[in-house]
């Protein structure tokens, strides 16, 4: 009962304090795509959503994941160790990468065929930097229970993106395409976040020494060894179709299966996001206490069953419109969404309870599993190019598989949930 009236109470009130900021933001990017799409071509969404995708499956390596034990330890003084560890990561990180694109950028472009980004490139250790730094602060204001603060910096950051975006798409500056909006949303959400975590950061200050940051940086070493290959597998396998479909079918297929990925994505994500955070955040606390993990596992996927019924049928309609929604140049958006969905749906229901992984130390596991992902997500993206040149079967064999190891890794996580080992003591 003190668990199920938790789950009533506390879970719930913080879920829906995040999905708060979340939809607000989400209405703020869906109502900017409406015109943004009239003002950009597929081709330019498609450098847009190459830079998107750089940038994700390079964020992991920049804090070699140490974000996520900010919200594993009992003490809030090894707390803030981490918290700075994460930070003096991602400086170094962003810098070696600014290197490695100055002296090896033509190697890059040839090798990717992504000359497109040949204006951008250097911007990507700043965007990869931003990202790092939201996801440092949002895993501090998590173990704060600051969860107004994660809701809020969302807001902050799609309310200044999109009208980044669309400022400049009326301006004589077109040309500088999606990316500095993008930018600009990142930075203001950083800043946001730096604002109002500042006074408990700045409370802990006297904690802070380089021995603590390596004795706990020792200690949570299964992180970095196992999260970061986990995490950079699976952005990659996630971001895989817009590199290949950049590569195989050409920029304007890539914008519009980024468009279809954004429309189907978005509402999901405002569930999913949240949910998973909350999850950890209590799954932490249950672990640390010796509780059962279990019947919290149990009561957050029949939410999700639920909640995810909700959200995928209307989906599967709105898309038939969509045509009518983006204008003439997007036809084929609904079509794609549609293929995606079914595998959208299952990550629907096992993502939020992923950190499962980490707070079980089930990170070995999980690599094979993201080894094994990654190389059927290319299988599926190259066979429906090289032997059928056919956008549309390299989608369903991409959304095959995706559904299929959502369903396996699912019933891991619900199986392995009952063992409540320990990990990290």
């Amino acid at each position: 009962m003190q668990l199920f009236s938790f789950l009533k109470k506390e879970f719930v009130k913080n879920v829906f304090t995040l999905i708060t900021g979340s939809a607000l933001s989400q209405v703020v990017i869906y109502a900017s795509i409406l015109i943004l799409t009239r003002l950009f071509s597929p081709e330019f969404f498609g450098i847009y959503m190459l830079f998107s995708s750089a940038t994700l499956v390079l964020k992991p390596i920049a804090t070699l994941q140490y974000e996520f034990a900010i919200v594993l330890p009992k003490k809030d003084a090894d707390a803030i160790n981490l918290l700075i560890f994460s930070v003096f990561v991602l400086c170094f990180y962003c810098f070696l990468l600014l290197v490695i694109i100055f002296y090896f950028k033509e190697v890059i472009y040839n090798f990717f065929h992504i000359k497109e980004l040949s204006n951008f490139i250097y911007l990507l250790p700043i965007s990869v930097f931003l990202f790092g730094g939201v996801s440092i602060l949002e895993y501090w204001n998590n173990r704060k229970n600051k969860f107004k603060n994660i809701s809020k910096g969302l807001f902050v950051k799609s309310s200044i993106m999109s009208s980044s975006q669309i400022a400049i798409g009326f301006s004589s500056f077109n040309s500088l395409g999606l990316i500095p909006g993008m930018l600009l949303g990142n930075l203001a959400q950083v800043i946001f976040l730096i604002k109002t975590s500042f006074q408990s950061i700045a409370a802990l200050a006297s904690e802070i020494s380089l021995k603590k940051m390596l004795i706990l940086a020792k200690k949570y070493k299964d992180i970095p060894v196992f999260n970061t290959l986990i995490n950079v597998t699976n952005n990659l396998s996630n971001e895989l179709p817009i590199l290949l479909i950049t590569k195989y079918f050409g920029l304007a297929n890539s914008g519009i299966y980024g468009l279809a990925i954004k429309f189907t994505r978005a509402p999901v994500g405002i569930i999913q996001n949240s949910v998973g955070q909350v999850f950890f955040n209590k799954a932490s606390k249950i672990y640390n206490d010796d509780g059962n993990l279990h019947t919290l596992v149990v009561q957050t996927a029949k939410h999700l069953l639920g909640i995810g019924i909700l959200i995928f049928i209307p989906l599967v309609v709105i898309s038939f419109y969509l045509d009518m929604l983006f204008g003439e140049n997007w036809t084929n958006v609904g079509f794609y969404a549609r293929i995606l969905i079914p595998w959208l749906f299952f990550a629907f229901l096992s993502n939020p309870i992923s950190s499962l992984i980490m707070i079980l130390n089930k990170q070995k596991t999980m690599v094979v599993y993201d080894a094994f992902l990654l190389i059927f997500r290319f299988l599926a993206l190259f066979i429906g190019y090289y032997f059928y040149k056919n956008i549309v079967i390299s989608l369903l064999l991409f959304s095959g598989v995706g559904m299929l190891f959502n369903i396996l890794i699912f019933i891991y996580l619900f199986k392995t949930s009952k063992e409540n080992k320990i990990a990290y003591r």
